[in-house]
């Protein structure tokens, strides 16, 4: 026995000692060991405080702040109510734990994540201010609920502030004009709210007292109804709104923006003097005869690069193709088409048409039925497009129509190089049970196989995904 404990005894030692001689990673500079802890999410860089003496304050430095609750909220039951109140407590507590000794004068990125409402108005304050105070160059507000849909109730969103300091005193006295209302976030470089309200003086104020911010994201959030931003002083470069409640209204105007999408409901656009706008998603728009979103952003239309259109005009709706203007400088083509009815669809490749230099033409079909026709296959006027080289649709089923949107190119393109199939359903009114949505997409897979790979042309690859 007594040679077993010595033998164990002389084990430790060993390991111990040539674990200490050979931790190359505690010997290195806290710099070093900083760029490790910005790659961990924050919960586990503040656990290394447990690892030795060593390890204790190091993260003490960070500028990097990452607390995601995302797995908290996806291992919860839907409806306990206990359960998340209980999460969302001690997703506070951490936070507040953290930031309270934190101890450099900067943050470069600082991102909250859970699903937390207007009731914890108070501590989300506390944590913008922390941020703000530090020079923060990104941050991320993320409070939408575990369900990642937007609240039913938008009033029950967290409001994204006056002046900090005016929180309180808003409630007592008169709000002041959009001209006095001024956040400053000098240092902001990105902002991205999700399931956050922001009205139009409050995101009037944050674009003023914003001077560096060049990336602004919206998403799940609710919007004033007349939504403005503009202006020579304005350095916003790239504007995102997602599935944002309440704006009818968008107008956009003189100033360097560069990119805009806008996903949701059907709103009426005002674009002017945007000349570096050269990427545009706008969704819920109208090419038919009425509210032809073309007229709506006539004035960028001669500087597009990459335009992506969801269109809400079924294919019995008669397109204006007259109202269509020349696009000469996009180079790639996003359209999502309603499928109905198995109707055809060969009027949207007008749009196409419109783009002389067009490389990529992407068409996302949302399945609104499964119905199928036993027709011949239709053909409209060609038109050689010289420069596509990739076509891709997504959401392709077999009907006809799909058909014909992929001979249209097989038959014009005459650089095409690739052709990319996929099956999945994007979208069916018909109610799909997970399984049968399966099968529905194997079916399509198998349609795919059977009408294109005869007739692909040689030297292009078709790959049916």
């Amino acid at each position: 026995m007594r040679n077993l404990r010595s033998r164990s005894s002389r084990n430790k030692e060993g390991l111990s000692g040539r674990s200490c001689r050979n931790d190359f990673i505690s010997q290195m500079p806290d710099e070093l060991l900083l760029m490790i802890l910005d790659l961990l999410p924050t919960k586990d860089a503040v656990a290394t405080s447990s690892l030795s003496t060593r390890w204790r304050f190091v993260w003490c430095s960070l500028n990097v702040f990452d607390f995601d609750g995302e797995k908290s909220l996806e291992n919860m039951e839907d409806d306990s109510t206990v359960l998340l109140i209980n999460e969302q407590t001690k997703f506070i507590n951490q936070v507040n734990g953290v930031i309270q000794r934190h101890n450099l004068p900067t943050v470069q990125y600082f991102r909250i994540r859970f699903d937390l409402s207007m009731v914890y108005i108070q501590e989300i304050d506390h944590w913008l201010q922390f941020a703000l105070d530090k020079k923060v160059e990104i941050l991320e507000l993320d409070l939408m609920q575990k369900s990642c849909m937007p609240r039913e109730n938008p009033h029950e969103n967290y409001d994204f502030p006056l002046p900090l300091s005016n929180r309180r005193m808003r409630h007592f006295y008169k709000w002041p004009s959009s001209d006095d209302i001024v956040l400053e976030m000098l240092s902001l470089y990105r902002l991205e709210l999700y399931g956050v309200s922001v009205t139009e003086p409050t995101l009037k104020g944050f674009l003023k007292g914003a001077p560096c911010l060049e990336v602004l994201s919206i998403y799940g959030s609710h919007l004033s109804t007349h939504l403005h931003v503009g202006g020579s002083d304005n350095n916003l470069k790239h504007l995102k709104l997602v599935q944002c409640s309440g704006v009818k209204f968008i107008s956009l105007c003189n100033f360097d923006l560069e990119s805009f999408i806008h996903v949701g409901k059907f709103v009426e656009y005002h674009f002017d003097d945007l000349p570096k706008l050269t990427d545009l998603k706008v969704g819920g728009v109208s090419v038919g005869l009425e509210d032809n979103v073309f007229s709506q952003v006539s004035c960028c239309v001669s500087s597009l690069q990459v335009l992506h259109l969801d269109i809400i005009d079924g294919p019995e709706e008669i397109l204006d193709t007259d109202s269509v203007p020349k696009l000469p400088n996009v180079k790639k083509l996003t359209l999502i088409i309603r499928a109905t009815q198995d109707d055809s669809l060969l009027d949207y490749t007008s749009i196409a048409k419109a783009c002389p230099i067009l490389e990529t033409f992407e068409i996302w079909l949302y399945w609104f039925s499964l119905a199928k026709r036993r027709r011949k296959v239709r053909r409209t006027a060609s038109h050689c497009h010289k420069h596509l080289k990739l076509l891709k649709v997504e959401g392709y089923y077999g009907r006809i129509s799909d058909l014909e949107l992929v001979v249209y190119v097989m038959e014009n393109a005459i650089a095409l190089q690739n052709i990319v199939i996929d099956p999945s359903c994007l979208y069916s009114r018909e109610g799909l049970t997970a399984a049968n949505k399966l099968k529905v997409e194997q079916q399509a897979r198998s349609s795919a196989k059977r009408q294109l790979q005869p007739i692909v042309p040689q030297g292009v690859e078709l790959t049916i995904k």
